[in-house]
């Protein structure tokens, strides 16, 4: 029996929720992000259908799960990784690059001090700093958060070595979403409510120095045991269009694609605005990521060539209920079918394909995604389709009700499942 067989009895079996497992090993647990794949899925798909593999490629690349992965596994010369999200290549960066203990920490301790003797000395009125005035600052963030918060990335503006630099405004930016004014376990943006913000009033230099230091231990040990041979490639790139990696190089795809428009389901663009308004990025790049991703755009009527049978039953069934909304799902997949076609030129004959999928509903009809995925490819090249694995979500990386309206308190149930689809490019 081949090795792929034999995997996928095993894993059927064993199941792939991972209902116990510790999922911020190594440096997993840099920074949060919306819809994340949990290393073990990663790290699975990547001992089953990647043991030969030299070149990985996450497509849609997120915080950098599978990147960070295939750094720790010996096989790998080469991983690419491919986001619009500053914020994501920013952790993703981070999260694989590594850097001496030693020099963090000295690099550190400095920080800090610098910042403790900018309180002291603007607490005394020695000394007054120029804040940051993007739109609605004060709204979620209170104005000691708004001194602390400047303090701190004034300080780590300072810092020369860039690797270093970029390594503390991870953690800042994890900083930023602790301390904002913000609903926790929430990935779009709602404002605490009136009791909530009374009780919050967050220590931040304090939380600040947490993270830094919990990042700090956790690249301590990445850096002794990750892959030196592996050289990563992370592109500020769409993968709608043409990316810069050659054709027929990748071996190994592992990825998790959005589900679908941000509106209904996880608002990224949202997700990431204050923390990139804090590191500085200019307001346009902010406010465009969810019209720029996959689905941002809805199409114009429901024609389309797209070979998926399924999809098809599907945009019938909405637009019966809503033609709008049908066209809003629509343009989702018309974008993913052209990352399929650039999937395709980049992968090799016998290179596995791995997508960890939810299955969002739409107007109360759940949207089959892993069975239109499996259709875009085959309808266009040819694919073997190895299998579609459920899992159940014990731990949910977006909330377990979503506001599809953008209205708080209008609520529908969220995916509590993902499917993992394998494909083989024949």
């Amino acid at each position: 029996m081949q090795l792929r067989d034999l995997n996928k009895i095993k894993f059927k079996d064993e199941g792939w929720d991972f209902r116990d497992a510790y999922t911020k090993y190594s440096n997993h647990g840099f920074h949060t992000y919306p819809a994340m794949m949990i290393p073990q899925i990663a790290r699975r798909l990547i001992e089953t259908y990647g043991k030969n593999a030299e070149v990985l490629l996450d497509p849609f690349m997120g915080s950098g799960t599978a990147l960070l992965e295939s750094t720790l596994h010996k096989n790998f010369k080469k991983a690419y990784g491919v986001d619009i999200n500053p914020l994501a290549l920013l952790i993703s960066e981070v999260k694989t690059k590594p850097i001496e203990h030693k020099l963090l920490l000295d690099e550190f301790k400095k920080l800090m001090n610098k910042c403790a003797d900018d309180k002291r000395d603007i607490n005394f009125k020695q000394k007054e700093i120029e804040k940051p005035n993007f739109f609605n600052i004060s709204f979620w963030f209170k104005p000691q958060v708004i001194i602390d918060l400047t303090i701190i990335k004034n300080n780590i503006n300072q810092i020369d070595n860039q690797d270093i630099k970029d390594f503390f405004s991870v953690a800042f930016s994890e900083t930023v979403r602790n301390v904002s004014n913000t609903r926790k376990r929430e990935y779009k943006l709602y404002r605490m409510n009136e009791l909530m913000l009374k009780r919050h009033n967050p220590n931040t230099i304090n939380e600040f120095r947490n993270k830094a230091m919990e990042n700090i231990d956790k690249m301590e040990k990445y850096f002794k045991e990750y892959n030196k041979d592996c050289k990563l490639h992370i592109l500020p790139e769409d993968t709608r269009k043409k990316i810069s990696v050659n054709d027929r190089e990748v071996d190994l795809i592992v990825t998790s694609p959005p589900y679908g428009d941000s509106r209904t389901t996880v608002a990224y663009g949202q997700f990431s605005r204050l923390s990139l308004q804090w590191l500085g990025y200019d307001k346009k790049t902010v406010l465009d990521i969810d019209k720029v991703s996959l689905g941002g755009i809805p199409t114009r009527n429901l024609k389309n060539g797209l070979g998926s049978p399924t999809l098809k039953k599907t945009l019938k069934k909405i637009s019966d209920i809503d033609p709008r909304r049908a066209r809003d799902v629509l343009s989702f997949y018309v974008d993913f079918d052209k990352c399929v076609k650039e999937l395709h030129r980049v992968t090799k004959k016998g290179a596995f394909l791995c997508f960890v999928v939810g299955n969002r509903t739409v107007k109360g009809i759940q949207i089959p995604t892993d069975k239109i995925i499996v259709e875009l490819f085959r309808a266009k090249n040819n694919y073997k389709h190895h299998n579609t694995f459920t899992r159940n979500i014990p731990y949910k990386r977006m909330p377990r009700l979503n506001s599809p309206t953008n209205i708080s308190g209008n609520h529908a149930v969220t995916m509590n499942e993902e499917w993992i689809i394998i494909l083989e490019k024949q």
